[in-house]
């Protein structure tokens, strides 16, 4: 990993770890072409299971093309863990979302962020019947 991305992502936790707003105003007429949206697969987690996970997809566009290759996204979610950062490749950036396993219903949002964009997602940690 090159110096400036390694530089990146400490700042970029960084800026997760202190709970700093990530959203800026787009620049420039081609970061107001980015479009960011997120996918869980499955879209609901069963909190009994501490192992319990969900793929939490961040589908990143400027125009009708994929960014370029090592975009860099920040994910944050409000219950459980998620993957920090990931970087795109075709567009497509992953990250794994960790289930708390307390026993708890509830809903999570989750967070992601690259460039100039955000977007948000509910997951629901539910309880499953045996």
């Amino acid at each position: 990993m090159n110096r400036i991305t390694r530089s990146k992502i400490v700042i970029a936790l960084g800026l997760l770890l202190v709970g700093c707003a990530f959203s800026v105003a787009p620049t420039n007429s081609e970061d107001r072409r980015i479009k960011l949206s997120l996918s869980a697969f499955p879209d609901r987690i069963a909190v009994e299971d501490s192992t319990a996970t969900a793929e939490i997809w961040a589908t990143v566009r400027q125009g009708d093309r994929p960014v370029k290759d090592s975009t860099m996204v920040v994910f944050a979610t409000t219950v459980g863990t998620i993957t920090p950062i990931s970087l795109t490749q075709d567009g497509l950036a992953v990250a794994i979302l960790v289930g708390p396993g307390d026993g708890r219903a509830r809903r999570a949002e989750v967070i992601a962020q690259t460039l100039t964009v955000r977007d948000t997602l509910d997951v629901d940690f539910v309880l499953f019947d045996n």
